[in-house]
């Protein structure tokens, strides 16, 4: 039988090259001339090429599962918009039935905000949009994301003067969503803005969102307006005031959305 040879001897010859890489690179890294230094720039701007194309790699990998992501909540998307739509083809359906009449359309005209210093005696601003590009007096007007803003309450062929919500002569109808109860939203000196006058049975609670009523010419229905903020007590066993958190930023304003009833 021949005698068995260690796993030390058998890789010997490995273990010696490996040894010697090694030091080899030791020597190398350690090195300062200028011929070893050209060498070693020469590897690592190499490695750094060859390093590029497994970036891409990766790249495109990454860019494919965002872009899966995407596709699958834009179909998410696309559903629920489909639903929606049947859902309003269903209302104007029935509404037709019952004898409503059908809800006026408007267009939109956006507006920069070129001053919020339109009038000394009413919370207002200016934008950039007057009556030579189709604006009106007492259009409705709201931000970017469909928030009420106020109305336009004056008009040059070049601007429009906008009262704002927060003023404390504006006056708006708005319904609570969630019970569906009534009433005129104004500014009061002690309790800020508050909708008057909601009946003591209203199941009205803090958090919910208040919208425009409908009931005016100005302002389309479901216009958002803000949040339930605090319910008073009941007034002489009748009637309460619901406080309102308003939802439109009036200190980032720089563009709005002017609403113009279609003819």
């Amino acid at each position: 039988m021949s005698p068995s040879v260690s796993p030390l001897t058998r890789y010997k010859s490995l273990l010696h090259l490996l040894v010697a890489m090694v030091l080899s690179l030791i020597i190398i890294g350690s090195n300062t001339s200028t011929l070893v230094v050209q060498g070693r720039n020469i590897v690592l701007e190499s490695a750094a090429y060859l390093y590029v194309p497994f970036q891409w790699i990766e790249t495109i990998f990454q860019i494919s599962g965002k872009y899966n992501e995407l596709q699958k909540s834009h179909i998410k998307a696309q559903i629920e918009l489909n639903k929606y739509k049947t859902l309003v083809q269903e209302n104007q359906r029935l509404r037709n039935m019952l004898g409503f009449k059908s809800e006026s359309g408007f267009s939109v005209i956006p507006a920069n905000v070129l001053s919020d210093v339109g009038s000394h005696t009413m919370s207002s601003l200016t934008v950039d949009q007057g009556s030579v590009d189709g604006v009106e007096v007492l259009s409705g007007v709201v931000d970017a994301q469909a928030q009420l803003v106020g109305k336009v309450v004056a008009l040059s062929p070049t601007t429009a003067l906008i009262q704002l919500i927060n003023d404390k002569n504006f006056r708006v109808s708005v319904r609570e969503l969630r019970s569906r109860d009534v009433g005129i939203l104004s500014y009061t000196l002690s309790r800020g803005y508050v909708i008057q006058d909601v009946p003591k049975n209203a199941e009205v609670i803090a958090g919910d969102s208040v919208v425009t009523s409908g009931f005016s010419d100005i302002f389309p229905e479901n216009i958002f307006v803000g949040w339930v903020a605090d319910i008073s007590p009941v007034i002489e066993d009748y009637v309460k005031s619901v406080q309102v958190d308003l939802a439109t930023d009036f200190n980032r304003l720089e563009e709005v959305f002017i609403l113009k009833q279609d003819d």
